[in-house]
């Protein structure tokens, strides 16, 4: 049987999709929350890109950077699309997010960041969201991304982010997400982190 064991900190952040994708897919692993700030330097010769999160298989493989995890375990546990076609759908998606995440995190003001959601990012994420006809970003149903974006959205709530809690489909998302019957459990039991 194969071993997972997902390397970060004790917190949600950039693992939070893949212990999502875990407990969806009734997968056992290892879900190391050891790194911390103060321990990082020791071990950071261990990891590919010398950051965290980690996905290590067996042992032996180390995947790094958290959408390549989610991408892979997306594949693995069949939440990736139902065909080649609606998997570079869903790998687009993934992008646009990411494109969201830049323009509305870090350096960039509230205002600014209201007015790319307004005039870009919202209008698009309608548009996929009600094509699927799903609920979710795709048409044959849950995939990593719709993971992503519950957490993404989750942590720009509790954050304070008002501009991205008005996102209509990316709290329907959200909330389907949450309403998984194969995720009550975890969520139910899931503690609460600074991040």
């Amino acid at each position: 049987m194969v071993q997972y064991r997902l390397l970060y900190g004790d917190g949600r952040g950039l693992a939070e999709p893949a212990r999502m994708l875990f407990n969806y897919a009734k997968v056992e692993f290892e879900d190391d929350r050891s790194t911390t700030l103060a321990n990082i330097d020791q071990i950071r010769h261990e990891l590919p890109f010398g950051q965290v999160p980690v996905l290590i298989i067996d042992n032996n493989v180390r995947i790094a950077q958290s959408k390549a995890i989610f991408r892979f375990l997306g594949r693995k546990f069949g939440l990736a699309g139902k065909d080649e076609v609606e998997e570079a759908l869903v790998d687009s998606y993934g992008d646009f997010l990411a494109d969201l995440i830049t323009n509305t995190t870090n350096e960039v003001s509230a205002e600014d960041a209201q007015s790319y959601i307004e005039n870009k990012w919202e209008n698009y994420l309608d548009k996929i969201v009600e094509a699927s006809g799903t609920g979710f970003v795709a048409k044959s149903g849950v995939t990593w991304v719709d993971f992503l974006m519950a957490n993404f959205y989750e942590n720009s709530v509790k954050s304070g982010k008002d501009y991205i809690a008005n996102i209509k489909n990316l709290k329907v998302i959200h909330d389907n997400v949450n309403n998984l019957p194969q995720l009550k459990e975890y969520f139910s039991n899931r503690k609460e982190t600074q991040y």
